[in-house]
């Protein structure tokens, strides 16, 4: 048995505002304040690995932790956040403005962003870095992994069989954790967007 810890990146400057995708932004003053709290919060648990997407916000976020727990931030490129191709940069406001980008909000298994990466291609590679991951690694293993909120989404809904279509459904804000736990490949929602400290609504 694998749990596994999904916490997203701290608050940069592009969340809420644009489609950051790939571009390296770092965290802002308040992205650095959720990563010592996230750190405080979770420091106590028995956390033998900290992965971490090889984008900087991502790491930012993790090495407050893997410095209490004497740990290293291993960079694991599988959960690299999606690339959004053309679209990345792109305020929200103005996103709203392009037909496709509805669709994909609401039905992603039919359109991949112009020179960007299919859903179906990410739910694989996400999937296939856990399954991986909870199958060479030791009997109740707990791994931390710092990612992006499209990355946790994905990991969770292909983790408990939610349809493609539906995984954006699911709410990831910045500095929240969700948990899975994977056991003979097959996957268990433990908590979802636990925010500190919690946020009810």
């Amino acid at each position: 048995m694998t749990t596994f810890l999904l916490i997203r990146h701290g608050k940069t400057d592009d969340v809420s505002n644009a489609l950051a995708g790939r571009i390296d932004s770092p965290l802002n003053e308040q992205g650095h304040q959720q990563a010592s709290l996230l750190a405080d919060t979770l420091t106590h648990l028995p956390i033998q690995k900290v992965l971490s997407s090889p984008l900087l916000r991502a790491q930012q976020t993790a090495q407050p932790l893997a410095k209490q727990l004497n740990l290293p931030v291993t960079i694991e490129k599988s959960f690299l956040q999606v690339s959004f191709g053309d679209w990345e940069g792109i305020p929200f406001e103005e996103l709203d403005l392009i037909p496709a980008w509805k669709t994909f909000q609401q039905r992603p298994s039919e359109i991949t962003p112009p020179n960007g990466e299919s859903a179906a291609a990410v739910r694989e590679r996400v999937h296939q870095a856990l399954l991986s991951y909870a199958q060479k690694e030791p009997q109740e293993s707990v791994i931390a992994i710092f990612s992006h909120g499209s990355i946790i989404r994905h990991s969770v809904s292909a983790a408990i069989g939610l349809p493609l279509n539906q995984f954006n459904f699911l709410r990831i804000a910045p500095a929240s954790v969700s948990t899975i736990r994977i056991i003979n490949n097959v996957g268990k929602l433990i908590h979802l967007n636990q925010q500190v400290p919690t946020r009810w609504i």
